[in-house]
């Protein structure tokens, strides 16, 4: 093999992987550019922005880009929120801060999964280690490893993190929440039996983790003022919905808001329904 035969074997890949990074560089700077302005860095004046994912996984049989996330755009966007000085809290962190004062890290960000696919430890773990973040992963109690059985029909079969998993995660710091025993719609069943799923989903998490379980996420989003008072009277200290926003002072600690991420969006579109919500609607 001739000598210039060998340099191009080796130099056209770096060749490669330098274009490629310089195209993304370019992109990921045309987003920001096109997105809107963040506000000057603060410790939750303006609001704390909760992020809401489900399945990071990049297997299109896993289901469609409302619910997961392909793994490259996730890190992209804990890229992001790292390169831009945001700080991963936890909900209690969060209710801490407005109830008692309790001082937050400039920008900080809750990040959350919703049902606890085992995608989120497989994929999505990693990457929050590698910034050195955290999270709350909301979990289907009569799940946990095994598969998604409360939406089968509507999506693909998808694996559950197991107990191991979950322990491993929430031994780094990873808040494990709960997300009820079966994930029904709450308001369509008798409320007996919604504070059932309610109360015995942190009752058993909380013995299989052996841990507090704090938080709850309500199903598809459906609660109303009995649902809320369910969730505080067995114990929790705060609960999210699916109404778009941030979290502000004076919020209802067991109604928070969050911001849906989706993994159709690119850069520029996560960072438009990122930062959109700090600015009031008249500003």
């Amino acid at each position: 093999m001739s000598k210039r035969i060998l340099i191009a074997i080796v130099t056209l890949p770096l060749l490669f992987l330098l274009v490629l990074g310089g195209t993304r560089y370019a992109a990921d700077s045309l987003a920001q550019s096109l997105a809107p302005p963040l506000p000057p860095p603060g410790r939750g004046e303006r609001g704390i922005p909760i992020l809401m994912y489900h399945k990071v996984n990049p297997d299109p049989r896993a289901g469609g880009l409302g619910l997961r996330v392909p793994p490259q755009k996730f890190a992209r966007h804990m890229e992001y929120l790292a390169d831009h000085g945001f700080h991963t809290v936890s909900l209690t962190d969060v209710v801490d801060h407005f109830q008692k004062g309790k001082p937050l890290p400039i920008r900080p960000v809750v990040i959350t999964f919703d049902d606890g696919y085992l995608d989120n430890y497989t994929y999505a773990f990693p990457i929050l280690k590698k910034y050195g973040f955290t999270a709350t992963i909301f979990v289907v109690a009569h799940t946990v490893g095994k598969t998604n059985t409360f939406d089968a029909g509507r999506q693909p079969v998808n694996k559950m993190a197991g107990w191991r998993e979950l322990k491993e995660m929430a031994d780094y710091g990873i808040t494990i929440g709960a997300h009820t025993l079966d994930h029904p719609r709450l308001t369509r069943i008798p409320l007996e039996e919604a504070r059932r799923q309610i109360k015995e989903s942190k009752a058993l998490l909380e013995a299989g983790l052996g841990r507090p379980v704090e938080v709850f996420s309500y199903p598809y989003g459906r609660y109303n003022r009995e649902l809320a008072l369910a969730v505080r009277e067995s114990g929790y200290r705060a609960a999210v919905t699916t109404e778009q926003g941030l979290a502000c002072l004076g919020d209802d600690p067991f109604t928070l808001k969050r911001i849906r991420v989706m993994g159709s969006y690119d850069l520029q579109k996560f960072i438009t329904e990122l930062v959109k919500h700090y600015y009031p609607p008249h500003s």
